[in-house]
């Protein structure tokens, strides 16, 4: 009579202490969850459960939720901030540093869809805050205000502060299109971000046209 073959019980890991745990695991653990997952499923269970503690463990140390979700924010803001700079820096031409900033900003919404809808679309109002003049924006306001003033001194400040708000909310817009996947049902015929600069190189000559006339009258 043979044997029966029994098979091996597998082990489950042993949950994990909390001072095996720090601040930069729980967060990297809970931008991942956002990342695969979405904003809606973070919550400090299962960020618990990706980590294999108990749900009291990352309690030593974030508060709660929102203070991870506002570290998140902070990290957010930071590297967008960081990465318009570096756009912005990437050449002396106005035009030419707007186009950079737009497929900048572009970019790090496709590669972080989700912190990018917590920063600007989730967060409880968290983010309006944390940031009442996000830094982000401010490089993106004075990279349009300097480009005017370069072309014309005497630009006054509503003027390019309205051109900075239509482009900001363009580009939002644009990436709203894509999230929802209504770009990739368009056939497009160029790039939905040159396009776009096209329009607004447009805009900003017009404005210094219109300056020009109005100071000679």
């Amino acid at each position: 009579m043979k044997k029966s073959k029994i098979a091996p019980t597998s082990k489950k890991k042993p949950r994990r202490i909390r001072n095996s745990l720090n601040r930069t695991e729980i967060l990297s653990t809970a931008l991942n969850i956002i990342h695969t997952s979405g904003v809606e499923s973070l919550s400090m269970r299962m960020i618990a459960k990706h980590l294999n503690c108990s749900v009291a463990s990352p309690y030593a140390h974030f508060k709660n939720q929102e203070e991870i979700i506002q570290a998140l924010l902070y990290q957010g803001e930071q590297k967008l901030t960081t990465d318009l700079n570096l756009a912005k820096d990437s050449s002396e031409d106005p035009f030419e540093q707007i186009t950079a900033i737009a497929h900048t900003y572009w970019q790090f919404s496709v590669e972080n869809k989700g912190l990018h809808k917590l920063m600007f679309s989730s967060g409880g109002g968290l983010h309006k805050k944390l940031f009442a003049a996000p830094s982000s924006y401010r490089v993106f306001l004075k990279t349009i205000r300097d480009g005017l003033k370069k072309e014309f001194s005497e630009m006054p400040r509503p003027k390019y502060n309205s051109i900075a708000r239509t482009m900001w909310a363009w580009m939002y817009g644009l990436l709203v299109l894509q999230m929802t996947d209504i770009l990739n049902r368009e056939k497009l015929k160029q790039d939905p971000v040159e396009e776009g600069i096209l329009v607004f190189k447009t805009l900003f000559r017009n404005a210094i046209k219109e300056e020009k006339v109005r100071l000679k009258k």
